[in-house]
């Protein structure tokens, strides 16, 4: 069995990942270069019998080069990148790590509203420049804390930020209100709800087509002047035009925002004047979670390759599928 491994941490802080693999008979085969793309991804996908993947994209024709692959594994959750129906099309099972990152990412968020409320970065890029210079920001504590995605990732942002006496406000397409009443949230009708009331909204949503540019010029237009937009989420939820237009007008207090569409961010995009918090996509990027990640995906690589079952699959339908083709 040989596996291809594109992703630049799978293993990286826990080679124990990789030596579960050795000692079942599962060869790592690094791709050429880290960060390949999809036509790149195609000319090496021959004789693998599964793909590990980062940030890059696997498309139809991935599949259609692919003569033994029985699983696509993303190092992380994301899986917008993945053409997860053409997977299911050729039997290919798509699996993920969910939950791995759910403390890192949530940790990120909870300083990513802490920095964007008190100006923090750019205190520091003042202080730096060898002024002393300093302007009021805004305190977290007795704010209304508005979360639209309350699943692994919105739940624990919701979990560490219980100690700041904050009021919470959440919407979820199918909610789990015995969680909510625990945690003292007030569940939306709608997410225009959570807009037009919260402080400071953050994203935990995943991308979709239902999804892209959910933030868009209407919804920033619900926001209080002295709210805060945070997404660590997905660059494609929000319209960064319409954000940046609402932070140059002030009608929104700030913004922070760790995820682009595209990535990397270009050099001449208007977010990075737009006086946004901005950071290169760090939400998932922990030592833990990096580790907690590599050793789900070899797991469930075993579980995949050698006993034809998986816990992690986003598409089981498609084990049955190559099943009946066989």
């Amino acid at each position: 069995m040989k596996v291809l491994v594109t992703s630049k941490s799978f293993g990286r802080v826990a080679p124990d990942a990789l030596e579960l693999l050795k000692e079942n008979g599962i060869e790592i085969v690094r791709g050429s270069r880290p960060s390949m793309n999809a036509a790149e991804i195609a000319t090496e996908i021959a004789g693998c019998d599964a793909l590990v993947v980062g940030n890059d994209t696997v498309d139809a024709g991935v599949f259609a080069a692919a003569d033994r692959l029985q699983v696509v594994h993303m190092h992380g959750t994301g899986l917008d990148a993945i053409d997860v129906a053409a997977a299911t099309e050729n039997g290919v099972l798509v699996a993920n790590a969910p939950g791995a990152n759910r403390n890192a990412v949530a940790e990120l968020t909870v300083a990513l509203m802490l920095v964007a409320a008190r100006s923090i970065d750019k205190h520091i890029e003042i202080l730096k420049a060898g002024r002393w210079e300093r302007t009021a920001g805004h305190e977290v504590s007795g704010k209304t804390l508005g979360v639209i995605g309350l699943g692994n990732i919105g739940q624990r942002i919701v979990e560490l930020l219980s100690g700041f006496n904050m009021g919470v406000i959440g919407f979820d397409v199918y909610p789990d209100r015995e969680w909510a009443e625990r945690a003292a949230v007030a569940l939306a009708q709608s997410p225009d709800e959570v807009f037009a009331e919260a402080d400071f909204v953050v994203l935990a949503l995943s991308l979709n087509d239902k999804t892209r540019n959910f933030v868009d010029a209407r919804r920033l237009g619900l926001m209080k002047p002295n709210a805060y937009l945070i997404n660590t989420a997905r660059g494609g939820l929000v319209d960064d035009e319409a954000l940046c237009v609402a932070l140059r007008e002030k009608r929104l207090a700030g913004a922070a925002i760790d995820v682009f569409d595209p990535e990397p961010l270009s050099p001449d995009s208007p977010l990075r004047t737009s006086g946004a918090t901005l950071t290169p996509h760090l939400a998932a990027t922990s030592v833990e979670s990096a580790g907690n990640v590599s050793r789900i995906v070899a797991r469930n690589l075993i579980d995949v390759l050698l006993h034809g079952r998986s816990e992690c699959a986003v598409n089981p339908g498609a084990l049955a599928r190559r099943i009946r083709k066989k």
